[in-house]
């Protein structure tokens, strides 16, 4: 899912106060636990970044 499709899903009240990178460390954070494949790193503007979810092994 693209951020920018979900953004009031994902920001919930703080939609429109969250900077970029404060969204980059939102995806960078359930990478570093396993969560998702997705780093946060890649994609020039946040709202390209795409997030997966993990695919159970």
């Amino acid at each position: 899912m693209k951020l920018v499709e979900h953004t009031l899903e994902i920001f919930g009240s703080y939609y429109g106060q969250v900077t970029e990178p404060v969204a980059r460390k939102a995806v960078k954070y359930p990478h570093s636990e396993g969560r998702t494949p997705s780093t946060g790193i890649g994609e020039k503007h946040t709202r390209d970044l795409v997030v997966h979810p993990s695919v159970p092994s």
